[in-house]
């Protein structure tokens, strides 16, 4: 329990698609990549090195993250599935017990009628400028997702006036205790930042990506790579996109940077609870891929940052190597505002585990993404022109699951410390040993000789969605 004199506030900065390995952490993590205010967040706090989430699409995550449920206990599945006015989310709680909420940025969480139900006020940012796809049809880098350096000019956009409100917010004398929300953009696709962050890496020191190897992989990495053009990518290339994603966090970096200075200006730093983490990370380029897939679940799309700093709360090292889950914030949250309710999730309050009073959480980590072949509500609307401004890059995306729906099947992935399985309705399953194959390169799905490993993950499965498989209403009211 957090011993507190005072609310804490709580402040989630939330970029989107950022992996878990491309924060520094002082060169512990990723050595190459320059980020100094998520560093000192971490030396102040603490640093989660296995965060994962539960699922590898943005609204599905958030949906999860903020109820404390897996994508199955609520049916959270798609783009398309948002939070109704009658779910339970941790903002609700929030303000019910009090808390000023101030969201600030994107949504890809409430649906229309239920934000009100939970926010107290939300600052929606309208795009200004948006750099549109600078090569021809013909180019080989058309579906890439990159687009390079950007002017100055498209680079005041939304994110960027997501901060300079979020700092005229916090200097509008917020009524206390508040939570605030900031749900950035990048460094999600397409992989593009201005100057000084674009020419901020020497590509020449990059490393290079994990190469592709489709033999025993799902048809989606193979479809992905040949329909998107990445097939005629040599390694400068898939290093002028790794190079431009890292600009990118930093990027992000330096505007956490602005939101810090600006808490400890008006006094509240020390008596905000902060949370850094991200909704899943992105492909740039290993595998030979970019972006994300529905049902993928490489390390790289599912392991996220995430970092915590608690009033009151002492941690006993300051990076914490244990698996974690996203849905683990929610209840954490509800720890620091001593918020006590019935209600059912599933995550496990973190608190302990920085305190080192527990040696570990999960033994396990779970994810979920697909759609079954007649759930037409869950598929992607399909783009029906690659030439379309802004949406036509993700044609092949949009197309290729109409044309192959089981390239997105229902899928369910189980990750411990040593070992990864993969399932899925239809197509090339997955079984990872992770410490000789950190990499996910050799699956050992057809292996007999890991048949064994195979059944208990299958029976760690079962007995998961048996604990979780839906999650009854709390409230116990009864109207005959």
């Amino acid at each position: 329990m957090v011993q507190k004199e005072v609310t804490p506030n709580i402040v989630i900065f939330m970029p989107d698609s950022m992996r878990g390995d491309t924060i520094s952490l002082e060169g512990i993590v990723n050595s190459n990549i320059i980020t100094p205010n998520i560093d000192k967040l971490a030396r102040e706090g603490v640093a989660f090195k296995n965060c994962f989430s539960v699922s590898p699409v943005c609204v599905p995550s958030r949906c999860c993250t903020f109820t404390g449920q897996y994508v199955h206990s609520n049916g959270h599945r798609s783009l398309y599935q948002l939070l109704q006015p009658y779910e339970e989310n941790i903002f609700k709680f929030l303000k019910e017990n009090g808390y000023n909420v101030i969201w600030v940025g994107r949504n890809d969480l409430f649906d229309k009628n239920s934000i009100k139900l939970s926010v107290s006020k939300q600052i929606r940012i309208r795009p200004r400028v948006i750099k549109s796809n600078p090569f021809t049809r013909e180019h080989y880098l058309r579906k890439s997702f990159y687009y390079g350096e950007r002017t100055k000019e498209e680079g005041e956009d939304i994110d960027f006036y997501i901060i300079q409100d979020t700092l005229k917010c916090l200097d509008s004398n917020l009524d206390a205790p508040f939570c605030l929300f900031i749900a950035l953009n990048f460094p999600h696709p397409p992989y593009t930042v201005e100057d000084p962050y674009f020419s901020m890496y020497d590509r020449n020191q990059l490393p290079k990506p994990i190469q592709p190897k489709f033999d025993d992989k799902p048809e989606f990495m193979r479809l992905m790579h040949e329909r998107y053009g990445l097939i005629n990518l040599k390694e400068e290339d898939f290093k002028e996109i790794i190079a431009t994603y890292y600009g990118m966090i930093s990027r992000v970096d330096n505007q956490l940077g602005e939101v810090i200075k600006k808490l400890k200006e008006i006094g509240v730093y020390d008596t905000s609870a902060i949370f850094f983490f991200s909704d899943h990370g992105d492909y740039t380029g290993d595998f030979g891929l970019t972006e994300k897939w529905p049902n993928a679940f490489q390390d790289c799309l599912i392991k996220v940052p995430l970092i915590a700093k608690i009033p009151g709360v002492i941690p006993k090292t300051k990076i914490i190597d244990q698996l974690v889950q996203t849905i683990d914030i929610f209840p954490t949250i509800l720890d620091i505002a001593q918020i006590q309710t019935p209600y059912t999730h599933f995550g496990k309050n973190l608190i302990p585990l920085i305190q080192a009073k527990l040696d570990n959480l999960h033994n396990a980590v779970f994810a979920e993404g697909g759609y079954n072949i007649d759930e037409p509500q869950c598929f992607e609307n399909v783009i029906k022109s690659p030439d379309i401004p802004h949406l036509g890059i993700y044609y092949d995306k949009t197309n290729i699951p109409r044309e192959k729906p089981q390239t997105v099947a229902r899928s369910v992935m189980i990750r411990t410390l040593s070992w990864k399985l993969v399932i899925r309705n239809a197509g090339k399953e997955e079984l990872y040993y992770l410490f000789n194959d950190s990499n996910e390169l050799n699956n050992l799905i057809d292996n007999s000789a890991y048949k064994y490993i195979k059944a208990d993950l299958e029976e760690q499965l079962l007995r998961w969605y048996l604990r979780t498989s839906d999650n009854v209403h709390w409230k116990r009211a009864r109207y005959v």
